[in-house]
């Protein structure tokens, strides 16, 4: 069984007919259309494209107040997003070269975690970076703490 109220999607009523029946049958709803006597005459009328034109009307004025502000919602918080997402670029750029400006001293207190140096040569090789026995003269790598 379809709904009476049932709009389609330009807004006019799916069964006219059903429509305006389930209106005529509404107590709370023809009080209100009383005190549009225009429209309860286009609604409750036999013209029934009338009926349609006008709740199409309807519809395409309440979708434009109802969706505008969330169109321009979604608009602000994707700006805010974009800004956020630039600002966090800026804060490791800015991090970036904070680090590369910092002496070998000061950046051999921040690396307390120690690692294996087979285990580097071998991630170096799977990288594309060859190097031989006679080139593999670390002993001991450290790396900052990451946490």
């Amino acid at each position: 069984m379809e709904v009476p109220f049932a709009l389609n999607t330009d807004g006019t009523a799916r069964d006219p007919v059903a429509f305006q029946l389930a209106l005529k049958n509404d107590a709370a709803k023809m009080q209100a259309l009383q005190s549009e006597p225009d429209v309860l005459q286009i609604v409750l009328g036999d013209d029934i494209p009338a009926m349609q034109t006008m709740l199409r009307s309807a519809y395409q004025v309440l979708t434009a107040v109802i969706l505008r502000p969330l169109t321009l919602r979604h608009n602000c918080t994707a700006r805010i997003d974009s800004l956020f997402a630039q600002a966090e670029q800026s804060r490791r750029k800015r991090q970036q070269k904070r680090l590369s400006e910092r002496s070998i001293d000061a950046q051999r207190v921040d690396a307390t975690v120690p690692r294996d140096t087979v285990q580097l040569y071998e991630q170096l090789y799977e990288s594309g970076l060859q190097y031989g026995p006679a080139f593999r003269l670390l002993r001991n790598v450290h790396v900052p703490d990451t946490e």
